[in-house]
Protein backbone atom coordinates (compact mmCIF):
# COMPACT_ATOMS: atom_id res chain seq x y z
CA UNK A 1 0.00 0.00 0.00
CA UNK A 2 3.17 2.24 -0.11
CA UNK A 3 1.27 3.70 -3.51
CA UNK A 4 -1.80 4.86 -1.73
CA UNK A 5 -2.54 8.79 -2.08
CA UNK A 6 -6.18 8.80 -1.59
CA UNK A 7 -8.88 5.99 0.18
CA UNK A 8 -12.68 5.66 -0.59
CA UNK A 9 -14.92 3.75 1.52
CA UNK A 10 -18.31 2.81 -0.10
CA UNK A 11 -21.50 1.70 1.30
CA UNK A 12 -23.68 -0.38 -0.36
CA UNK A 13 -25.87 -1.97 2.30
CA UNK A 14 -28.96 0.31 2.35
CA UNK A 15 -28.58 3.98 0.62
CA UNK A 16 -25.29 4.35 -1.94
CA UNK A 17 -22.76 6.35 -0.64
CA UNK A 18 -19.28 7.17 -1.02
CA UNK A 19 -16.93 9.15 1.71
CA UNK A 20 -13.00 9.22 2.45
CA UNK A 21 -13.30 7.08 5.41
CA UNK A 22 -15.66 4.92 7.11
CA UNK A 23 -16.05 7.15 9.92
CA UNK A 24 -17.10 10.12 7.29
CA UNK A 25 -20.82 10.58 6.54
CA UNK A 26 -20.86 9.16 2.56
CA UNK A 27 -22.19 11.73 0.49
CA UNK A 28 -24.85 10.31 -1.71
CA UNK A 29 -24.94 9.82 -5.57
CA UNK A 30 -27.91 11.35 -7.36
CA UNK A 31 -30.51 8.67 -8.30
CA UNK A 32 -31.92 9.28 -11.61
CA UNK A 33 -34.60 7.89 -13.68
CA UNK A 34 -34.33 4.70 -15.90
CA UNK A 35 -32.71 5.54 -19.02
CA UNK A 36 -31.29 8.83 -17.58
CA UNK A 37 -27.37 9.62 -17.59
CA UNK A 38 -27.61 9.77 -14.05
CA UNK A 39 -28.82 6.91 -13.06
CA UNK A 40 -26.07 5.01 -16.09
CA UNK A 41 -23.23 6.87 -14.28
CA UNK A 42 -24.16 5.78 -11.05
CA UNK A 43 -24.60 2.05 -12.00
CA UNK A 44 -21.16 2.56 -13.85
CA UNK A 45 -19.48 3.71 -10.57
CA UNK A 46 -21.20 1.30 -8.62
CA UNK A 47 -20.26 -1.74 -10.41
CA UNK A 48 -17.00 -0.58 -10.65
CA UNK A 49 -16.60 0.35 -7.04
CA UNK A 50 -17.86 -3.60 -6.32
CA UNK A 51 -15.44 -5.15 -8.90
CA UNK A 52 -12.34 -2.91 -7.82
CA UNK A 53 -9.33 -5.65 -7.30
CA UNK A 54 -9.94 -6.20 -11.26
CA UNK A 55 -9.77 -4.80 -14.67
CA UNK A 56 -13.38 -4.77 -16.07
CA UNK A 57 -13.37 -5.06 -19.68
CA UNK A 58 -15.66 -2.60 -21.61
CA UNK A 59 -17.67 -5.87 -22.82
CA UNK A 60 -18.56 -6.89 -19.16
CA UNK A 61 -19.74 -3.29 -18.18
CA UNK A 62 -21.86 -2.73 -20.89
CA UNK A 63 -24.07 -5.76 -20.37
CA UNK A 64 -24.07 -5.25 -16.54
CA UNK A 65 -25.30 -1.29 -17.22
CA UNK A 66 -26.88 -1.16 -20.23
CA UNK A 67 -30.80 -2.53 -20.56
CA UNK A 68 -32.17 -3.51 -23.90
CA UNK A 69 -35.22 -1.05 -23.28
CA UNK A 70 -33.09 1.50 -22.92
CA UNK A 71 -32.63 2.64 -26.90
CA UNK A 72 -29.01 3.24 -26.48
CA UNK A 73 -27.60 3.52 -30.41
CA UNK A 74 -23.90 3.55 -29.54
CA UNK A 75 -23.09 1.93 -25.96
CA UNK A 76 -19.58 2.27 -26.63
CA UNK A 77 -19.79 6.18 -27.18
CA UNK A 78 -22.38 6.79 -24.52
CA UNK A 79 -19.89 4.75 -21.88
CA UNK A 80 -17.12 7.12 -22.73
CA UNK A 81 -19.29 9.77 -21.97
CA UNK A 82 -20.36 8.08 -18.45
CA UNK A 83 -16.40 7.45 -17.99
CA UNK A 84 -16.08 11.14 -18.18
CA UNK A 85 -18.77 12.43 -15.70
CA UNK A 86 -17.61 9.90 -13.78
CA UNK A 87 -14.87 11.09 -13.54
CA UNK A 88 -15.92 14.41 -13.19
CA UNK A 89 -18.00 13.26 -10.08
CA UNK A 90 -14.73 11.91 -8.46
CA UNK A 91 -13.19 15.58 -8.73
CA UNK A 92 -16.80 17.04 -7.12
CA UNK A 93 -16.19 14.68 -4.43
CA UNK A 94 -12.74 16.05 -3.43
CA UNK A 95 -10.76 13.73 -5.64
CA UNK A 96 -8.24 15.99 -7.74
CA UNK A 97 -7.13 14.79 -11.42
CA UNK A 98 -9.59 11.50 -11.18
CA UNK A 99 -8.16 11.08 -14.91
CA UNK A 100 -5.57 9.37 -12.89
CA UNK A 101 -7.54 7.51 -10.57
CA UNK A 102 -10.34 5.94 -12.94
CA UNK A 103 -7.97 4.60 -16.14
CA UNK A 104 -9.11 3.17 -19.40
CA UNK A 105 -6.87 1.22 -21.08
CA UNK A 106 -7.01 -0.88 -24.31
CA UNK A 107 -10.72 -1.87 -23.71
CA UNK A 108 -10.37 -1.97 -19.87
CA UNK A 109 -11.48 0.08 -16.64
CA UNK A 110 -9.84 -0.61 -13.76
CA UNK A 111 -8.63 1.91 -10.49
CA UNK A 112 -5.30 2.93 -9.91
CA UNK A 113 -2.81 2.16 -7.21
CA UNK A 114 -2.89 5.33 -5.93
CA UNK A 115 -6.66 4.75 -4.29
CA UNK A 116 -7.83 2.21 -1.67
CA UNK A 117 -11.52 1.62 -2.23
CA UNK A 118 -12.85 -0.53 0.92
CA UNK A 119 -17.13 -1.66 0.68
CA UNK A 120 -19.07 -2.15 3.45
CA UNK A 121 -19.78 -5.55 2.19
CA UNK A 122 -16.13 -6.36 2.42
CA UNK A 123 -16.34 -5.50 6.24
CA UNK A 124 -19.56 -7.68 6.27
CA UNK A 125 -18.00 -10.28 5.16
CA UNK A 126 -14.99 -10.27 7.18
CA UNK A 127 -16.54 -10.42 10.57
CA UNK A 128 -18.97 -12.68 9.01
CA UNK A 129 -16.00 -15.29 8.59
CA UNK A 130 -14.54 -14.43 11.41
CA UNK A 131 -18.01 -15.27 13.51
CA UNK A 132 -18.46 -18.79 11.58
CA UNK A 133 -14.76 -20.24 11.72
CA UNK A 134 -14.45 -19.88 15.63
CA UNK A 135 -14.12 -23.10 17.57
CA UNK A 136 -17.11 -22.15 19.22
CA UNK A 137 -19.28 -18.87 17.93
CA UNK A 138 -19.67 -17.23 21.16
CA UNK A 139 -16.13 -16.80 21.32
CA UNK A 140 -16.55 -13.71 18.14
CA UNK A 141 -20.22 -13.09 18.97
CA UNK A 142 -19.05 -8.80 18.83
CA UNK A 143 -17.71 -9.36 15.33
CA UNK A 144 -21.53 -11.29 14.44
CA UNK A 145 -23.13 -7.94 16.31
CA UNK A 146 -20.77 -5.38 14.13
CA UNK A 147 -21.73 -6.96 11.43
CA UNK A 148 -25.54 -7.16 12.02
CA UNK A 149 -24.88 -3.12 12.71
CA UNK A 150 -23.43 -2.58 8.71
CA UNK A 151 -26.22 -4.04 7.20
CA UNK A 152 -28.54 -0.95 6.92
CA UNK A 153 -30.72 -2.68 4.20
CA UNK A 154 -30.90 -4.73 1.09
CA UNK A 155 -27.45 -4.12 -1.19
CA UNK A 156 -28.00 -1.63 -3.29
CA UNK A 157 -31.46 -1.06 -2.69
CA UNK A 158 -32.42 1.83 -4.14
CA UNK A 159 -30.27 1.13 -6.94
CA UNK A 160 -30.30 -0.64 -10.37
CA UNK A 161 -32.31 -3.80 -10.76
CA UNK A 162 -29.92 -5.29 -12.99
CA UNK A 163 -28.80 -9.49 -12.53
CA UNK A 164 -25.76 -8.43 -10.87
CA UNK A 165 -26.89 -6.18 -8.35
CA UNK A 166 -30.06 -8.72 -7.66
CA UNK A 167 -27.97 -11.27 -7.02
CA UNK A 168 -25.70 -10.17 -4.80
CA UNK A 169 -28.85 -8.61 -2.95
CA UNK A 170 -29.90 -11.71 -2.49
CA UNK A 171 -26.65 -12.86 -1.15
CA UNK A 172 -26.24 -10.88 1.14
CA UNK A 173 -29.67 -10.61 2.59
CA UNK A 174 -29.32 -14.82 3.05
CA UNK A 175 -25.74 -14.08 5.00
CA UNK A 176 -27.94 -11.32 7.42
CA UNK A 177 -30.76 -13.33 7.67
CA UNK A 178 -28.36 -16.28 8.35
CA UNK A 179 -26.02 -14.26 11.02
CA UNK A 180 -29.26 -12.87 13.13
CA UNK A 181 -30.66 -16.04 13.86
CA UNK A 182 -27.42 -17.64 14.85
CA UNK A 183 -27.01 -14.54 16.92
CA UNK A 184 -30.45 -13.80 18.38
CA UNK A 185 -30.16 -17.64 19.75
CA UNK A 186 -26.75 -17.17 21.41
CA UNK A 187 -27.90 -13.83 22.71
CA UNK A 188 -30.91 -15.77 24.14
CA UNK A 189 -28.94 -18.54 25.79
CA UNK A 190 -26.69 -15.57 27.57
CA UNK A 191 -30.26 -14.28 29.08
CA UNK A 192 -29.58 -10.93 26.82
CA UNK A 193 -32.52 -10.75 26.35
CA UNK A 194 -33.30 -7.35 25.14
CA UNK A 195 -31.21 -7.41 22.43
CA UNK A 196 -31.99 -10.82 21.68
CA UNK A 197 -35.80 -9.22 21.80
CA UNK A 198 -34.33 -7.03 19.32
CA UNK A 199 -32.73 -9.15 16.61
CA UNK A 200 -36.12 -11.50 16.53
CA UNK A 201 -38.19 -8.39 15.73
CA UNK A 202 -35.77 -7.35 12.98
CA UNK A 203 -35.67 -10.76 11.60
CA UNK A 204 -40.20 -11.43 12.24
CA UNK A 205 -40.00 -7.96 10.26
CA UNK A 206 -38.17 -9.40 7.10
CA UNK A 207 -39.57 -13.23 7.62
CA UNK A 208 -42.74 -13.17 9.33
CA UNK A 209 -43.70 -16.50 8.80
CA UNK A 210 -40.18 -17.99 10.03
CA UNK A 211 -41.78 -20.41 12.91
CA UNK A 212 -38.03 -21.01 14.90
CA UNK A 213 -37.90 -16.95 14.83
CA UNK A 214 -41.42 -16.46 16.00
CA UNK A 215 -41.34 -19.35 18.53
CA UNK A 216 -38.03 -17.56 20.15
CA UNK A 217 -39.67 -14.13 20.01
CA UNK A 218 -42.22 -15.57 22.80
CA UNK A 219 -39.65 -17.36 24.37
CA UNK A 220 -37.72 -14.15 24.84
CA UNK A 221 -41.15 -12.50 25.94
CA UNK A 222 -41.98 -14.94 27.98
CA UNK A 223 -38.83 -14.80 29.88
CA UNK A 224 -38.87 -11.06 30.22
CA UNK A 225 -41.60 -11.10 32.38
CA UNK A 226 -44.34 -10.36 29.30
CA UNK A 227 -46.21 -13.47 29.28
CA UNK A 228 -49.53 -11.85 27.97
CA UNK A 229 -47.24 -10.30 25.49
CA UNK A 230 -46.57 -13.44 23.79
CA UNK A 231 -50.11 -14.81 24.24
CA UNK A 232 -51.20 -12.08 21.97
CA UNK A 233 -48.62 -12.50 19.81
CA UNK A 234 -49.10 -16.12 19.22
CA UNK A 235 -52.75 -14.88 18.17
CA UNK A 236 -51.68 -12.07 15.50
CA UNK A 237 -49.32 -15.20 14.71
CA UNK A 238 -51.91 -17.40 13.60
CA UNK A 239 -54.34 -15.08 12.32
CA UNK A 240 -51.62 -13.95 9.82
CA UNK A 241 -51.09 -17.89 9.00
CA UNK A 242 -54.59 -18.47 8.52
CA UNK A 243 -55.47 -15.27 6.17
CA UNK A 244 -52.36 -15.67 3.94
CA UNK A 245 -51.62 -19.31 3.99
CA UNK A 246 -54.75 -20.95 5.47
CA UNK A 247 -53.02 -22.89 7.79
CA UNK A 248 -52.22 -23.28 11.47
CA UNK A 249 -48.81 -22.53 12.96
CA UNK A 250 -46.75 -24.89 14.14
CA UNK A 251 -47.11 -28.18 16.31
CA UNK A 252 -44.15 -25.88 18.65
CA UNK A 253 -45.50 -23.10 18.36
CA UNK A 254 -49.17 -23.55 19.40
CA UNK A 255 -47.69 -25.96 22.53
CA UNK A 256 -45.77 -22.97 23.49
CA UNK A 257 -49.04 -21.04 23.47
CA UNK A 258 -50.59 -23.81 25.44
CA UNK A 259 -47.91 -23.89 27.87
CA UNK A 260 -48.28 -19.93 28.54
CA UNK A 261 -51.93 -20.23 28.94
CA UNK A 262 -51.57 -23.15 31.01
CA UNK A 263 -48.51 -21.26 33.22
CA UNK A 264 -48.51 -22.07 37.27
CA UNK A 265 -45.84 -20.18 37.34
CA UNK A 266 -47.37 -16.81 38.70
CA UNK A 267 -48.38 -17.55 42.23
CA UNK A 268 -51.22 -15.74 43.72
CA UNK A 269 -52.45 -16.13 47.38
CA UNK A 270 -55.60 -13.39 46.86
CA UNK A 271 -58.67 -15.41 45.18
CA UNK A 272 -60.30 -12.19 44.32
CA UNK A 273 -57.11 -10.74 42.48
CA UNK A 274 -57.32 -13.41 40.21
CA UNK A 275 -60.87 -13.19 39.42
CA UNK A 276 -60.17 -9.80 38.62
CA UNK A 277 -57.62 -11.10 35.86
CA UNK A 278 -60.21 -13.34 34.24
CA UNK A 279 -62.17 -10.51 33.94
CA UNK A 280 -62.72 -8.85 30.22
CA UNK A 281 -61.44 -5.41 29.58
CA UNK A 282 -63.57 -4.72 26.93
CA UNK A 283 -67.59 -4.69 26.15
CA UNK A 284 -69.00 -8.05 26.95
CA UNK A 285 -71.85 -7.78 24.62
CA UNK A 286 -72.18 -9.93 21.59
CA UNK A 287 -70.54 -13.25 21.03
CA UNK A 288 -67.09 -14.20 22.84
CA UNK A 289 -64.44 -14.73 20.32
CA UNK A 290 -61.11 -17.21 21.13
CA UNK A 291 -58.44 -18.76 19.85
CA UNK A 292 -58.85 -22.28 18.56
CA UNK A 293 -57.71 -24.08 20.96
CA UNK A 294 -59.51 -22.35 23.71
CA UNK A 295 -62.57 -23.18 21.79
CA UNK A 296 -61.36 -27.35 21.43
CA UNK A 297 -61.61 -26.67 25.62
CA UNK A 298 -65.00 -25.51 25.69
CA UNK A 299 -66.12 -27.59 23.29
CA UNK A 300 -64.66 -30.01 25.29
CA UNK A 301 -66.07 -28.86 28.71
CA UNK A 302 -69.69 -28.27 27.07
CA UNK A 303 -69.76 -31.60 25.80
CA UNK A 304 -68.88 -33.68 29.12
CA UNK A 305 -71.49 -31.62 30.74
CA UNK A 306 -74.27 -31.89 28.39
CA UNK A 307 -75.85 -35.40 30.21
CA UNK A 308 -76.22 -33.53 33.48
CA UNK A 309 -77.41 -30.08 32.25
CA UNK A 310 -79.79 -31.87 28.81
CA UNK A 311 -78.71 -28.37 27.24
CA UNK A 312 -78.89 -28.36 23.13
CA UNK A 313 -76.18 -26.54 21.99
CA UNK A 314 -75.55 -26.74 18.31
CA UNK A 315 -71.76 -26.11 16.49
CA UNK A 316 -71.76 -24.31 13.13
CA UNK A 317 -69.08 -23.65 10.56
CA UNK A 318 -69.31 -20.88 8.14
CA UNK A 319 -66.87 -21.16 4.91
CA UNK A 320 -66.85 -18.05 2.57
CA UNK A 321 -67.54 -18.63 -1.46
CA UNK A 322 -68.32 -16.31 -4.15
CA UNK A 323 -70.72 -15.62 -6.09
CA UNK A 324 -70.31 -18.40 -8.29
CA UNK A 325 -70.33 -20.72 -4.99
CA UNK A 326 -66.41 -21.26 -5.42
CA UNK A 327 -64.09 -20.62 -2.95
CA UNK A 328 -61.87 -17.46 -2.41
CA UNK A 329 -58.51 -16.82 -3.02
CA UNK A 330 -56.13 -16.40 -0.08
CA UNK A 331 -56.01 -12.71 -1.07
CA UNK A 332 -59.94 -12.00 -1.23
CA UNK A 333 -60.44 -13.57 1.99
CA UNK A 334 -58.95 -10.82 4.33
CA UNK A 335 -61.87 -8.27 4.08
CA UNK A 336 -65.24 -10.33 3.72
CA UNK A 337 -63.43 -12.28 7.01
CA UNK A 338 -63.13 -9.34 9.02
CA UNK A 339 -66.69 -8.33 8.12
CA UNK A 340 -68.23 -11.78 8.56
CA UNK A 341 -66.50 -11.33 12.18
CA UNK A 342 -67.81 -8.03 13.24
CA UNK A 343 -71.71 -9.57 11.90
CA UNK A 344 -70.99 -13.04 14.31
CA UNK A 345 -69.58 -10.85 17.32
CA UNK A 346 -72.99 -8.37 16.63
CA UNK A 347 -75.82 -10.82 15.85
CA UNK A 348 -75.26 -13.60 18.40
CA UNK A 349 -75.36 -13.37 22.08
CA UNK A 350 -72.85 -12.92 24.75
CA UNK A 351 -72.89 -16.50 25.66
CA UNK A 352 -72.02 -17.87 21.94
CA UNK A 353 -68.40 -18.41 21.65
CA UNK A 354 -66.49 -18.49 18.04
CA UNK A 355 -63.29 -18.99 16.52
CA UNK A 356 -61.63 -19.08 13.57
CA UNK A 357 -60.76 -22.46 12.21
CA UNK A 358 -58.98 -21.79 8.63
CA UNK A 359 -58.84 -18.35 6.22
CA UNK A 360 -62.45 -18.83 5.17
CA UNK A 361 -64.02 -20.28 8.26
CA UNK A 362 -65.36 -19.83 11.42
CA UNK A 363 -66.90 -22.39 14.19
CA UNK A 364 -69.68 -21.17 16.10
CA UNK A 365 -70.72 -22.91 19.69
CA UNK A 366 -74.79 -21.46 19.83
CA UNK A 367 -75.59 -22.21 23.21
CA UNK A 368 -79.65 -23.38 24.88
CA UNK A 369 -80.32 -23.54 21.16
CA UNK A 370 -82.05 -26.10 19.00
CA UNK A 371 -81.64 -26.66 15.42
CA UNK A 372 -84.05 -24.31 14.11
CA UNK A 373 -83.44 -21.56 16.54
CA UNK A 374 -80.08 -22.09 15.40
CA UNK A 375 -80.51 -21.48 11.33
CA UNK A 376 -82.56 -18.45 12.84
CA UNK A 377 -79.50 -16.87 14.67
CA UNK A 378 -77.29 -17.43 11.61
CA UNK A 379 -79.70 -16.10 9.19
CA UNK A 380 -79.40 -12.86 11.34
CA UNK A 381 -75.39 -13.14 10.72
CA UNK A 382 -75.91 -13.50 7.42
CA UNK A 383 -78.07 -10.35 6.69
CA UNK A 384 -76.26 -8.24 9.48
CA UNK A 385 -73.11 -9.80 6.88
CA UNK A 386 -74.70 -8.67 3.38
CA UNK A 387 -75.53 -5.21 5.16
CA UNK A 388 -71.55 -4.93 5.65
CA UNK A 389 -70.20 -6.81 2.45
CA UNK A 390 -71.03 -5.75 -0.56
CA UNK A 391 -72.69 -8.34 -2.19
CA UNK A 392 -69.90 -10.12 -3.87
CA UNK A 393 -68.91 -12.80 -1.32
CA UNK A 394 -71.69 -15.42 -0.01
CA UNK A 395 -71.37 -17.47 3.27
CA UNK A 396 -72.51 -20.74 3.65
CA UNK A 397 -73.22 -22.68 6.34
CA UNK A 398 -73.59 -26.13 8.55
CA UNK A 399 -75.02 -27.33 11.97
CA UNK A 400 -74.99 -29.88 14.06
CA UNK A 401 -75.74 -30.97 17.55
CA UNK A 402 -72.51 -30.77 19.97
CA UNK A 403 -72.38 -34.39 21.37
CA UNK A 404 -71.68 -35.52 24.52
CA UNK A 405 -68.44 -37.98 24.89
CA UNK A 406 -68.65 -41.97 24.75
CA UNK A 407 -68.83 -43.49 27.91
CA UNK A 408 -65.91 -45.95 28.47
CA UNK A 409 -67.11 -49.03 30.58
CA UNK A 410 -65.67 -49.14 33.87
CA UNK A 411 -63.81 -52.43 34.53
CA UNK A 412 -64.92 -55.27 36.62
CA UNK A 413 -64.20 -54.10 40.55
CA UNK A 414 -63.97 -50.30 39.78
CA UNK A 415 -65.66 -48.69 42.83
CA UNK A 416 -68.42 -46.22 42.50
CA UNK A 417 -67.45 -42.62 43.37
CA UNK A 418 -70.60 -40.69 44.67
CA UNK A 419 -70.83 -37.54 42.40
CA UNK A 420 -71.49 -34.48 44.15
Amino acid sequence: MENVRYSLYVSTLGKFSVSASAAEAGAALAQGSPGDVKLRRRSFFQYLCVFHHRAVSQEEVIDAIFDSEDGVGDPVNTLKNTLYRTRRLLEELGFSDAKKLLLYRDGFFSWSPDIQITLDIEEFDELYNRFYEAEHLSDHLDSALKALSLYNGEFLMNSANSLWAMSLRTYYHGKYMKLAKEVAEILYEQNRWKDSMRICQMVAAEEPFNEENQLLLMKLLHASGMTQQAVHHYEKIRKMFMDQLGVSPSPDLSDFYKMLIHSKENREFNLTVIRDQMLEGDSTDGAYYCDYSVFQSIYRLIARSMPRNGQAIQLVMTTLNDVSGELLSPKRCGVPMEELYKAIHQALRNGDVFTQYSRDQYLILLMSSSYENAAAAMERVLRLFRMLENGKIRVQYSILPVLAPRVVEKPVGWSAIKKR
